[in-house]
């Protein structure tokens, strides 16, 4: 189960540095990484900033962030393994 959320967060953070469809959407990919990054552990639904994200990438957008939020992202964006492996032990 850990390897495939760790496999999971790599790829979306592989695919999320990827992703260059033009300025205006990289702007709200941007802008709605922005709001979710922000906004208040109990805010349910998808922001209106980020009603014009693909499904898909608004998907990667949700599972990045919530790892950030964790702290399993290193300096590099990359998946810290042992921090994740951390969390799961002290629940």
């Amino acid at each position: 189960m850990k390897i495939r959320i760790t496999t999971a967060l790599a790829t979306a953070v592989a695919a999320l540095s990827l992703t260059a469809c033009g300025a205006s959407y990289d702007e709200t990919v941007g802008a709605c990484r922005k709001e979710l990054t922000e906004r208040s552990e109990h805010a349910t639904g998808k922001p209106d900033v980020c009603k014009d994200v693909k499904e898909d990438d608004y998907s990667r957008l949700v599972i990045v962030v919530a790892a950030e939020k964790e702290g399993w992202l290193d300096e590099n964006g990359d998946v810290d393994i042992a921090e994740m492996m951390k969390d799961g032990a002290e629940n």
